[in-house]
Parts: C-alpha cells; structure tokens; sequence
C-alpha cells in the first residue's frame, strides 16, 4: 500500500506548489495560444523538479535497474526544454510544427518506451504478443470514439487547418491507453508497483491529450487548465513509480521473473474489450447506422483479436514442450542424483521421492508415495521433526538431522535441508546420508569430552557445562587422592589405571543424579554439584569417607584418601570457582589430608591448641554429636556417636577432621579416651533399649590399653556393656597393630558387642569373619552397585544378609537417603536402617525423638 510518507519528497512539495502556480497563471494565458503563456513556464518548473528528482533515483541505481527510468529524465529535461521555449517565445515565432513540438512529441513518446523496458523484464516475453494486444485495445478505443460520434477523421467544430492536430491528439490518447495498458498488465513481483504507478502516469498522459483535443474544438480556459494539471501530475506519477523500482538487476531466477498480473492493467484492458460490444448494443439500441470507419474499427479489431489467438495457442504449444521437456530433464536429474529428494504436504504426506530417497527412508519400490514422513522417523526424533518442520521456515535454520530405522532394523542418520514455494503448502526435502560422518562427529565429540580411562568427563566438559546457565545454586568440588603416588611406585602404573577406575566407580556411588563426575587429570578429579555450598559440603564429606575404605587392584589392597575443596559457582563463572576450589583443597592437604576445605574460608594452619582435651571440654569447644539408626518399627535402636569441635575460625570440624587433627598433634589417644567416656556419659540417661556406637578410624585408633578403657567408661557412666558397640573397618585391622584384635576380643568378652563397619567393601570377609567374634555388621547401601542401579544394590543387600544371617548377626544398612528405599531394604531382612532422618543429634534431641515413631 502507497502511504504519503513512501513517496518522494520533492513530489510532496512540488505538486502542491504546481498546482497554485497553474492556478495563478491559467486564468492569464490566453486558450488559443496568443499572447504570454505563463502556464507553460509552470509546467516547465515542475518538468525540472521531475527530471531532477529522476535523477537523484537513478544515481542510487545499477546501470541495467536505470534504464527504463533514465529514459523518462531525458524525456523530462526535453519538456522542460519545449515548454520554457514556448514561453519566452509566445506568438507566431514558434507557430507550426516547429522545435518545440519536437520536444514535446519526442517526451510524450517517452512513457511508452519506459513500460516497454519493463515489460522485457517478465520472463517469456513475447514482444509480437504485446503489439498485437496494444493494437487491439488502441483499436477498439477508437472505434468506440467513432461510434459515440466524436469522429477523428472529421471532428466536428475544429478549425480546418487544425484537424489534423485534433486527430493526432485524439490517436495518441488511444496508443498512450492501448500500449501502456497493454505493456504493464503484466510485470514480475519487483516491478509490479512501479508498472501499475506507470500505468497511473499514462493515463495522466491520455487525458492531456483528449484535453489539448476539445482546447482545439471549444478553446477554454477549464481545457487549458485540464491538459496542464494532466501533464504535471503525469510527470510526477512518474518520479513516485521510479521511486518504487528495485535499487539493483542481479541475475534473476525463474521464480523472480515469474509474470504477476496487476489489477489495474487487467481492468484497463477488460474495459476496452467489453466497450466494443458495449457500442454496438448502444448502435443497435438507438437504431443508427453503423459509420464506416466504426466498422472497419470492428473488422481490425475482430482480426487482431484472430492473430492474438493464433498466438496464444502457439504460445501455449511452446509452454507445453518447455514443461513436458522440463519435467523429463528433472526427472532424470532426481532419479540420477545420490542424494534423495522428497516432497511433503503440510500433514507431512510424502507427495513424492525419488528412488535415492525410497532407499534412504526404507521404503519398498511397491510402497504408495502417499505414507507420513513422521511414520518413518525414529520416535524418539519424531517431535524434533515436527517442531523444526513447524516451527522453523523450510530454508532457514541449521541443517535437520535425524534417525530412521529399516525394516530390518537397521538405523540410518539423515541430514534434511528444506525449501518451500510461498503458499505451495509443499516442501521439498533434500535427503542425504550422513550416518558414517555423524558417527564419526559422535566419536570424536565422546573423545574430546570423555577421559579415556575411566570413561567420566573430561575438563573440557566440565567447564562446558559451568559455562552452561542454569535456574539453581551449583558448587564445585575438586579433590586429589592423597597417597596415589606410592600406588604406581609400588604397583606399577597398570595397578594405579585400575585403582583410578574403582575411583570413578565409586564416586558415582556417592554423588546424586543431577551431579557431575569429571576426571581433571592424574588423580584429580572434581565433582559439579547441583545444590548449596552446605549441600556440596555434605557430597564432599561422603566423597572423602568413601574414598578412605581400602582399594584392591589385582593383588594389592591400598589404603588411600582423598583431600577435596569446595566452592560456589556464582556470576564470575567456572574458572574463578575452580581456583577457589583449587585453594581450597591446598588448604586441606596442608591440614593433614583426608579433610574438606571451603573456599572463602580464613584458613589458618589448622593446629589442635597445647591445651588438653579437658581444657577444651571445659571450653565447651568439644561435643558429641549423634545418628540414629531405626529398627522396622521406626524407633531409634542404636546411636553413632561422632567427636564435634567447635573451632572458632572453621566453625565445626567433626569425624575425620578431628581425628587427623588430633593425630598430627599426637593426641588422638586422648581423643580416643574422651569419646568412649562422654558417649558411655551421654547414653546412659537414654532408654535401656538404645546402644551406642563408637568408630575406631583406620590410622587413629590405639589398641593398647583399649580394653582398660572401655571398661573404665563403662564403670565411670554405669552403662550396661550390651549397650556399647566398638565399630571398625576392615582398613582399621590392616592398618592396626597386632595388638588390636586381642584387645577387641578381650572387651567383647566383657559384653561390648563389635560391629564390623562396610561389610562387602573389603579384601576378605570370611577371613575376617573367622578370626573376629563380630556382633554386628554395617553395609552402605549406595556403595553396593552404581548410583543408578537400585535394584542391583538390594539384591547385593540380600545375599549379604542372608550370609550374616548364618553366623547369627545384626545387619545395618545405611545411606538409606530415600524414604522409598525403606520398604524395599526391610525386605531384604535388614534389622536397623540407618540414614538422614535423624542426623547430628544431642542426647537431649534423641530422649525427645523416642517418644514418637522415626520418619
């Protein structure tokens, strides 16, 4: 749609102002022609402002997109030039066919010439075509003219020495309405507007002509002013259909010079035919006689209209032979081409493919074309397809892959790019097989992300995914294994592979679904966890617990650690995270290893003060801290006791921690001691059905003397020796001395029952089970197969009670993290659960807790 602010400016001022100049200066130019035509120097201002603005349009354009238009500024600048002639010569001077006459004749014919360039650029044109049609409807207006009685040849009231002029006026309208229609009907897409306006601007052209006509006949000052309005707006509809024209010809397809029909030509030239019969009903209607020269128009019109037939079916012949010769050579493009061609509806119906595409879908040569492309897609691509076939436009957007799967069940990957004619409802899909390449795309993007040896992500990946936005808080834990260098020293690097894959294994056992286990390199790892820095906390903990249990690779069992620094992943991005996490785990290998350090955290060497352990007490600085472990009822049956110290510049460091804090002090006995005495202290206020557990940690446990001591906290608090349990692991035995298991049996002796600590994760249970009167035995359940494998795990779980069963022992499961693992762990005759529904508890908190059931 044409707006007021799309046209030009100059034609926005200039027809206004054109418009007042002829207003002021027809009234004083005399109609016949005598005397000082003031009129005409009007129209040569407005002739000059068109030939210029012209002009500017043409510099903007390439040399084959200005020609049309080049044509009409050379056209304007002759007006210009006729009509400021005529005016500064008024009078006989310039009387006749003179100079200016030849200007203007030589401008008029000008539009013509425009619309005949415009209408080379329609694909096919026929130029014997576009005669014949301009002669038809010239034709046909004068005879109409005839008919009306308004003959050319003999216009009634016009001077003798003018009627000449009269007919050449009169003819001229005709072919200016004939050609032009005839020219602009039809145009490509680009050009239709500027054709259409071009049409507008001859028919300005027309009416002047008819104007100048009946100035000649009835001289006057309203014709005057008619043919003058005419003209000027003829020459600025001129400069508003330049305006419209596309900036550039590139080479254009088929498709671009494609005809499109304007509505205004075919109006022009419907209302030229229907005026013929129109006439000859008004003849017959009136009873006149038909002139002469009507009907030779009727005969000239009646042949041409012949001739356009002949034409038209030798043109629709020629159409027919282009189409039928067109379709073979596509057909035998598609069917000798590699890559398979499709063409879908919008219900995605295959219209047709071509034999490379039967093969690349798995159709059958038997198979009808009219099957759903979504039909042979593989299912799980199937929504990829329709959102990107909906949602995206055929054409644009990366490259469409996806899978289908043969008859024989075979996969085949396929790229598809699409292209769609507007308002076909038809897409065509270009099919190829890229199953090899994406296979190989796959393999390398597993290399560049995967760590060969253990399979888990690599760095790259890992900072991938930091860099990834995501709508919840994440911490990053790096650890290092704390004693791996003497795995390969002794082993050999085979042993430290293998003991570096039992690390991945394991990690993955610990860690939750939405964490991410990568392999930095060596025998660092890191752990991407999706939570808050007390969550990523608690990972790392577990994390370090894990990785203390001993490790066997082949013949060898390694007792190693793990040391891991946490930090939160906050707006910075991942590399500032890493290197506060990275701090963070120096600082935990500096306070003695086998520890979790956070970042952002003043951390000072971490020293147990000279002071002893009772100082610290009185401070209130030592606690005990306990977890419940629940029998079927729900009630809380056994306690975990765990050493907490509340430091002022770490805030609480307990289990581990505090052990090898202690140990680099040397003080760990005397922690050893406290512990026995303040649990025995604190559970004896407790119900009598409630037992304790005490941990003996591989590395800090101090067998002599051990079962004195014991029995002095028992003395001490008055508790029952059934009702205190002395944990361990098998790491605690390996690494102990040979003292350790005399003095374990020497206390059980006493009635203090021993529970071997994650059973299953040893070197050898029966072994230990034969040379140890254990009482209980505690299995982690996440420990037993991967994070994943649930049911694996309790089947695991069943075979192990089942085996302790035989030997007459309580069976603990822990890390029951899930409440509905509960049911399912009962099943397999477990007696106690121990998990996180009753975590870090005072003596105080469990009394409260027993009077009502364990969630």
């Amino acid at each position: 749609m044409i707006t007021l602010q799309s046209i030009p400016r100059s034609v926005r001022w200039t027809v206004p102002l054109g418009l007042i100049g002829l207003a002021l200066t027809v009234p004083f130019s005399a109609p016949d022609g005598s005397g000082m035509q003031w009129d005409e120097a009007v129209l040569g201002g407005v002739a000059a402002s068109s030939a210029w603005a012209v002009v500017r349009l043409i510099r903007t354009m390439d040399a084959r997109a200005a020609l049309p238009w080049r044509i009409v500024g050379v056209a304007a600048l002759l007006f210009m030039t006729a009509q400021w002639l005529t005016a500064a010569f008024p009078g006989p001077q310039l009387d006749g066919f003179g100079l200016d006459d030849v200007l203007l004749f030589a401008g008029a014919c000008a539009p013509l010439i425009t619309c005949a360039l415009l209408a080379r650029r329609v694909r096919r044109t026929r130029s014997t075509a576009l005669v014949v049609d301009g002669l038809i409807i010239t034709v046909a207006l004068l005879t109409v003219t005839e008919v009306l009685r308004t003959p050319l040849v003999n216009p009634a009231g016009a001077p003798d020495d003018l009627r000449s002029l009269v007919l050449a006026y009169g003819g001229y309208a005709a072919v200016m309405l004939g050609g032009g229609a005839a020219l602009c009907t039809v145009s490509t897409a680009a050009l239709r507007r500027s054709a259409s306006i071009m049409m507008g601007a001859v028919g300005w052209q027309a009416l002047a002509a008819c104007a100048e006509a009946m100035a000649i006949i009835e001289p006057s000052w309203v014709w005057t002013a008619t043919s003058d309005v005419a003209v000027a707006l003829g020459m600025q509809t001129v400069v508003v259909a330049a305006s419209f024209a596309p900036r550039r010809r590139t080479k254009q397809t088929a498709r671009d010079s494609a005809p499109q029909v304007s509505r205004l030509g075919l109006l022009l030239v419907v209302g030229a035919m229907l005026s013929l019969p129109i006439a000859i009903a008004v003849m017959e209607v009136r009873g006149e006689p038909h002139p002469v020269a009507a009907e030779a128009g009727f005969a000239v019109v009646f042949t041409l209209m012949a001739l356009r037939l002949v034409l038209r079916v030798r043109e629709d012949g020629r159409v027919t032979a282009d189409l039928v010769r067109s379709e073979d050579d596509f057909r035998e493009l598609i069917e000798a081409s590699s890559d398979g061609i499709a063409i879908m509806d919008g219900d995605f119906r295959l219209l047709f493919t071509s034999p490379a595409a039967r093969s690349l879908l798995g159709l059958d040569s038997d198979t009808e074309d009219d099957v759903s492309l979504l039909d042979l897609v593989d299912p799980a691509d199937r929504d990829k397809v329709h959102a990107a076939t909906v949602d995206v436009a055929a054409g644009e957007g990366p490259p469409l892959h996806f899978r289908v799967v043969g008859a024989d069940g075979s996969a085949r990957d396929l790229e598809a790019i699409s292209t769609e004619r507007p308002g076909s409802g038809r897409r065509v899909l270009y099919l190829r097989d890229v199953t090899t390449r994406r296979s190989r795309e796959r393999e390398l993007e597993r290399m560049a992300y995967t760590d060969h040896l253990t399979g888990l992500p690599n760095r790259a990946m890992l900072f991938g995914e930091m860099a990834t936005a995501a709508d919840h808080d994440r911490c990053l834990v790096v650890l290092d294994l704390d004693g791996f260098k003497a795995v390969n020293d002794v082993a050999g690097h085979e042993a430290g592979d293998q003991l570096l894959v039992e690390v991945a294994r394991r990690l993955h056992t610990v860690v939750r679904e939405d964490d991410l286990v990568a392999r930095l390199g060596g025998d660092e790892f890191a752990v991407l966890v999706a939570g808050s820095l007390v969550e990523a906390e608690d990972v790392a903990q577990r994390i370090v617990h894990a990785l203390s249990v001993p490790h066997r690779t082949s013949d060898w069992t390694f007792a190693i650690g793990a040391s891991a620094g946490v930090s939160a992943l906050g707006a910075a991005g991942g590399q500032l995270a890493f290197r506060e996490a990275d701090a963070a785990l120096r600082a935990a290998k500096q306070s003695g290893k086998g520890c979790v350090r956070l970042a952002n955290v003043a951390d000072s060497p971490f020293v147990v003060p000279d002071a002893e352990l009772g100082a610290l007490v009185d401070e209130g600085m030592l606690h005990i801290r306990l977890d419940a472990a629940c029998d079927a009822d729900g009630r809380i049956a056994m306690l975990h006791a765990v050493p907490v110290w509340q430091h002022v510049l770490h805030g609480t460091v307990r289990g581990a921690e505090l052990w090898t804090a202690a140990e680099r002090q040397g003080r760990s006995a005397e922690l050893q001691g406290w512990l026995l005495r303040q649990a025995c202290l604190e559970i004896a206020g407790l119900d009598d059905r409630i037992s304790v557990a005490v941990s003996l940690p591989a590395g800090h446990v101090h067998p002599d003397g051990l079962a004195g001591e014991v029995e002095a906290a028992l003395a001490g608090s008055g508790l029952a020796p059934s009702r205190l349990i002395l944990s361990f692991t098998e790491e605690t035995l390996l690494t102990g001395s040979a003292a350790l298991i005399p003095e374990l049996e020497a206390t059980r002796c006493t009635g203090v029952r021993l529970c071997l600590d994650n059973f299953g994760m040893g070197h050898s249970l029966y072994a230990l089970l034969a040379r140890i009167p254990l009482d209980m035995v505690r299995v982690d359940l996440a420990a037993l197969a991967s994070r994943d494998d649930t049911d694996r795990a309790l089947q695991v779980l069943a075979a192990i009670v089942g085996t302790t069963a035989g030997f007459g022992l309580t069976a603990i499961a822990g890390g029951i993290s899930a409440p509905e693992l509960r049911d399912a762990v009962l099943a397999t005759g477990v007696d106690l659960l121990q998990g996180r529904g009753h975590h870090d508890l005072t003596a105080g908190e469990v009394a409260a807790l027993r009077t009502v059931p364990a969630v």
